[in-house]
């Protein structure tokens, strides 16, 4: 017997079978635990009779919603009998406080963009929703050059109107950079000098924090928590569920075209923990040779048009197909022992 390729194709084609088998059962098994709680993910809005007349050009696809497909969603939710809530109450009922709306949802909004203010807040306020307003006070370059020409951020007046209509204005960094890439005492600054200034805007508490550019490990994380901060969300996928560590929120982005049927398809369990699997799998850059690398790894391909509309619309396919392949090579690595 040819002892290295034996243990190599055990390795390959049992172990790791079996661990990705216990790790699709957890991800199954956590959208099925009650009380699940959506949080959904937003970040830059767009005018869609603008879009469609031809005077707003903008392809993109992920990081933008047109406000007439979000006006659907929340008035989709609202049917669906969801009620929005804020992570104070999500921390209060966790401590014994006040319980939950039987279907709870948090709308998030991430950058602290104008087009937040001006497009989703007028259609939230209509309907009796809230939202948590994630922003970024003083972006870096790469931040503002990604949106330039498109959007701009909140102003302080802005954010003080969010915050006296029940809003929940939170943290989102100073600068918008890479926080796994900082020393401990520049994470501290970013924690710390944001809060003050935006309570020192709101005059209300800044308790919860949204990691920026996925750059969320577990150094991160637990200086989040030790700087007071009560919450934190980044770039993990999912439902909440009942035993959900609070620093690592999982959230659901929300693509343009997502009609308000669609999105309450999305938030069935099974749907949701497919949606949760294939996310990591688009992590796995990240999580295997760090944020940085991963962060310029995810620019690369989503930067190019056909491979981001391939790994965004595709990437089920891309999985099944890959999977087959990796059966084959089983059934060959199995057919050459048996042989021998």
């Amino acid at each position: 017997m040819n002892l290295p390729l034996f243990l190599g194709g055990l390795a390959v084609f049992v172990l790791a079978p079996l661990t990705v088998a216990v790790y699709l059962l957890s991800a199954i098994a956590a959208e099925f635990r009650k009380p699940r709680i959506p949080i959904l993910n937003y970040h830059r809005f767009l005018y869609g009779p603008a879009v469609r007349e031809g005077r707003v050009l903008d392809p993109e696809r992920v990081w933008a919603v047109e406000d007439d497909e979000f006006r659907s969603q929340c008035t989709a939710l609202v049917s669906a009998g969801y009620r929005t809530i804020i992570f104070d109450e999500l921390v209060a009922a966790r401590s014994g406080g006040p319980a939950l709306p039987d279907k709870p949802v948090v709308l998030t909004f991430d950058d602290g963009y104008t087009s937040n203010f001006e497009l989703a807040r007028p259609i939230m306020n209509e309907l009796g929703m809230r939202g948590v307003f994630y922003v970024t006070l003083d972006p870096d370059d790469h931040s503002r050059q990604g949106v330039a020409g498109k959007d701009d951020w909140m102003t302080a007046e802005q954010l003080r109107v969010l915050a006296s209509e029940g809003h929940s204005v939170q943290s989102h960094s100073v600068t918008h950079g890479l926080m796994s890439e900082m020393t401990d005492d520049q994470i501290r600054w970013e924690l710390n000098e944001s809060r003050a200034r935006l309570e020192q805007i709101t005059g209300k508490p800044v308790q919860h924090f949204c990691i920026p550019r996925a750059g969320g490990d577990r150094r991160v994380v637990r200086l989040i928590g030790q700087a007071g901060y009560l919450t934190s969300t980044g770039a993990d996928k999912g439902t909440a569920g009942p035993k959900q560590n609070l620093l690592r929120l999982p959230r659901i982005g929300v693509p343009r075209g997502t009609s308000g049927a669609r999105l309450l398809r999305r938030l069935q369990p099974a749907q949701a923990a497919k949606e949760r699997v294939l996310a990591d799998v688009r992590l796995v850059p990240t999580r295997v040779l760090g944020p940085r690398i991963g962060y310029h790894i995810r620019q690369l391909l989503y930067g190019t048009p056909w491979l981001r509309r391939l790994l965004q619309d595709n990437l089920g396919w891309l999985i099944a197909t890959a999977a087959m392949v990796y059966a084959g090579l089983a059934v060959a690595w199995v057919v050459r022992m048996v042989g021998r």
